[in-house]
């Protein structure tokens, strides 16, 4: 069998050559039908007429040439028409594929949609069911969305609230208050809260707001959250009435027991200038011996009472430091400070910690000449170096000189330094060598501790 070769009437040809036939507009199908037709019949007559041939044959040749125009044409006719109906068949089936396509994809909108509306229903049941007021906010105040909690807050249906601003409702004015949180967010770009009395009735909340913010990093809407805190508010109350009246009861029983001792004291040097034999001596040695302890107890139960009295407040920690040798006798020493602007979250008794220190430097260092205070920042914290180059502290009393009991014999000190420093999560240990001087370490964690003159 012959190959087909390209140029010969391969099949590839003859589809190629009837694709770019009735690939044609019908327009111009028919003119060409039209005109080899006309052709046809007018030329094909004369030049029958004009072969020399008897008029039988003549008319049989005419009757040929009706049929094989006949012929010719129905084959046309039929290539045409079985080309378009292919066409229509391939464009059927496409419409059907695309129809079912079309189908799964309506099908699966639809599963999506329920979806959708079932996470909708859930989202909105959860939302409605937080009992703080959940609303969002436009920058300017004016409520976009909001939760149930403005009906059992407020008393407010939520329908009602939506468009009305914040101020409105939580303050009853017509502007911002100068206490607005929202205001303050705005400037700081973060979190920010607000506590303060209801003005429906009797009663605390807590308003937060937080920032939402667009791709190019400004506020779109505000997250507004008020929350009552009645209850926790009165137990503050009655928390910090019963921190002062016993505060007073501890200052009123010291002070009784202060005069006692100092009375005793008294009566018992008295008493020893009297008596002249020399064998009550010792007695009144052990005496002296237990008011003087007693009196170290006093103090101790003094300075431990104000722990926690006052909130924790930011500190400048060179400038605790300076204030807290300021009481000491602290000009034979000299002192190395590099703290690069570091401020400590503390309770305000961090001063005494560091007078503490340096008091133990000054009672205890005997050939100590100098006290370094650095720091180092590392990934869990900043830790506070307190130095000095004493005969630092033998190795097997290191883990005791922070127990409640060393302050028994020795001083209150290192206890109470620690107690001051673990209200706010700070620690503190020693790791100096024994020979050398001590080494106090404190660890500040993050959040604790910041260096404002830092960019």
């Amino acid at each position: 069998m012959e190959p087909d070769i390209p140029g010969k009437n391969s099949p590839h040809q003859k589809n190629s050559t009837l694709g770019r036939l009735f690939g044609m507009p019908p327009v111009k199908i028919a003119a060409a039908y039209f005109i080899f037709g006309f052709c046809w019949i007018i030329f094909s007559d004369d030049l029958f007429l004009s072969l020399p041939v008897p008029q039988k044959e003549l008319l049989f040749i005419s009757s040929a040439k009706g049929i094989f125009f006949i012929v010719i044409t129905t084959i046309l006719l039929f290539l045409l028409v079985r080309h378009y109906n292919r066409q229509w068949q391939a464009k059927n089936r496409e419409l059907l594929e695309a129809n079912q396509e079309l189908q799964v994809r309506d099908e699966e909108l639809e599963a999506q949609n329920g979806m959708l509306a079932r996470n909708q229903a859930e989202w909105e049941t959860t939302f409605n069911s937080i009992s703080d007021w959940i609303c969002l906010i436009d920058p300017d105040g004016r409520i976009l969305r909001t939760n149930r909690g403005t009906e059992s807050l407020l008393g407010i249906p939520p329908e009602h609230a939506i468009g009305k601003h914040c101020y409105d409702l939580v303050h009853g004015s017509q502007c911002p208050v100068s206490s607005c949180p929202r205001q303050r967010m705005l400037a700081s770009k973060k979190r920010e809260s607000l506590e303060l009395g209801m003005q429906q009735r009797a009663g605390w909340i807590q308003i937060t707001v937080d920032p939402v913010f667009d791709s190019g990093g400004n506020i779109v809407s505000v997250v507004h959250i008020v929350r009552e805190i009645t209850a926790r508010v009165q137990e503050q109350k009655a928390h910090d009435q019963a921190k002062k009246k016993l505060h007073l009861l501890n200052y009123v029983t010291f002070n009784e027991i202060q005069n006692a001792v100092f009375t005793l004291w008294g009566f018992q040097q008295f008493v020893r200038g009297k008596v002249k034999d020399s064998s009550a001596q010792p007695a009144f040695a052990k005496g002296e011996e237990l008011l003087t302890r007693i009196t170290n107890s006093l103090k101790f139960a003094q300075a431990y009472q104000n722990l926690g009295i006052a909130l924790p407040v930011w500190q400048d920690a060179n400038r605790v430091f300076l204030l807290a040798i300021s009481h000491l006798d602290f000009l034979s020493l000299k002192h190395s400070v590099r703290l690069d602007g570091l401020e400590i979250y503390a309770d305000p008794l961090l001063e005494q910690v560091l007078q503490i220190l340096a008091e133990n430097t000054l009672l205890h260092g005997q050939k100590a000449t100098q006290v370094t205070l650095y720091c180092t920042e590392g990934p869990t914290g900043v830790t506070l170096f307190f130095e000095d180059d004493g005969v630092g502290i033998p190795e097997e009393i290191k883990k005791e000189i922070f127990s409640p009991d060393f302050h028994k014999t020795k001083a209150i000190g290192l206890f109470l330094a620690k107690e001051i420093l673990e209200i706010t999560g700070i620690t503190i240990r020693e790791t100096g060598t024994p020979g050398h001087g001590v080494r106090f370490e404190i660890l500040v964690p993050a959040g604790a501790y910041r260096f404002p003159g830092r960019k």
